[in-house]
């Protein structure tokens, strides 16, 4: 997948994890990507109609459905149309290697957003979710350091 697609998928585990509305420095800082590449991630969901934005002290992102109804082929299906992925299926070995991965790909598509961030793996991005947000202690996630705010 695409670098960008796995950052708005992991951009959409982290707010249905959280369950309430984000800003775009929280969830830069709990998925690990820089901030101006996850505003341009977060806008291209509310293009896709994944997200919701609202502008002020008091907005932020949140998810447009509940975490069951968006699916990870919608999401997929999105980005891939934006930016198709180039391959060279000419080769019989790619032929070969696409044909072995589209049951999984079928399958992985077929997963809900509640689906996934019930993986234990979501577990760490929500811990820091709820360390990032205002009031509370702030963990730079890259660093590991923590300070109050």
């Amino acid at each position: 997948f695409p670098k960008r697609l796995q950052s708005a998928l992991k951009a959409l585990c982290c707010l249905a994890r959280a369950g309430s509305a984000l800003q775009a420095q929280t969830i830069s800082e709990a998925i690990g990507v820089p901030k101006a590449e996850t505003a341009k991630i977060m806008q291209l969901l509310v293009w896709g109609g994944f997200v919701v934005s609202r502008r002020g002290t008091k907005g932020g992102f949140h998810l447009a459905a509940s975490p069951d109804s968006i699916t990870m082929g919608k999401v997929i299906d999105f980005f891939l149309s934006r930016h198709p992925e180039t391959t060279e299926d000419h080769f019989p070995v790619i032929r070969a290697l696409q044909q072995a991965l589209a049951p999984c790909e079928q399958k992985f598509a077929e997963l809900t957003l509640a689906n996934v961030t019930d993986f234990p793996g979501c577990t760490a991005t929500s811990q820091r979710v709820r360390n990032l947000r205002p009031g509370s202690r702030k963990t730079n996630v890259r660093k590991g350091v923590v300070a109050s705010r």
